[in-house]
């Protein structure tokens, strides 16, 4: 065999391994997505997280409404042009190209306050919730903007963590919220939790600036 086969043949043998390797890899992702579908609704993070009682006092109240993260970016500008470069900002992406941007299944991880009266419902009624956004883990924001606007006038209001149903002085809960969406059957995110969940304390977590 002269060096032209030889390098044939090596190349050929890399593309057999690269195909079996991407077959195996989609089979994987094919079968969590019918395990998913076939699966019972999963459970509202936030609920989850703050335990139903806690949760249905809260959004039972009418007090707490989803706002979008174009709210939080006049406060907090940093964090919200470090998030554009994270995964949980493009968390839609994946449904649109799999045709299940419209599953419940799957838009309760993907998406910001699905299955909640003022959350994200669809692209047509709720562009502004789209992807996992802020109160995709600390919860509706409206009492955060009321207190950072008029902390005096609206000091009355039921709140917890600076006004966030998960946050300063919650963690369990926001910890909890991780833990909702990135479970055994999804969590390919991260190998070490302590860490993952620091990292996001910071701006852009993949820069840890």
């Amino acid at each position: 065999m002269d060096n032209r086969q030889s390098g044939f043949a090596y190349v050929l043998k890399i593309f057999v391994i690269v195909s079996l390797f991407s077959f195996v890899v989609f089979a994987a992702q094919n079968q969590r997505v019918i395990e998913e579908l076939v699966s019972p609704m999963p459970e509202i993070p936030l609920k989850k997280a703050m335990g139903a009682k806690a949760y249905d006092a809260a959004i039972n109240s009418r007090d707490y409404s989803y706002v979008g993260n174009s709210k939080c970016r006049l406060c907090h500008r940093n964090f919200f042009l470090g998030r554009k470069n994270d995964p949980h900002d493009h968390a839609m992406e994946s449904l649109e190209s799999s045709g299940n941007d419209k599953n419940p299944h799957c838009l309760r991880c993907h998406s910001t306050g699905h299955g909640t009266p003022t959350g994200f419902i669809d692209m047509e009624k709720t562009p502004r919730l789209a992807n996992v956004q802020c109160e995709g883990c600390h919860g509706p924001g409206n009492i955060h903007i009321a207190l950072a606007k008029d902390k005096v006038k609206n000091e009355a209001k039921k709140f917890t963590g600076g006004g966030f149903l998960a946050g300063e002085g919650t963690t369990e809960v926001l910890k909890n919220i991780c833990t909702s969406c990135h479970t055994e059957r999804w969590n390919r995110s991260y190998h070490d939790f302590d860490k993952a969940y620091n990292s996001y304390k910071k701006a852009d977590p993949s820069t840890g600036h």
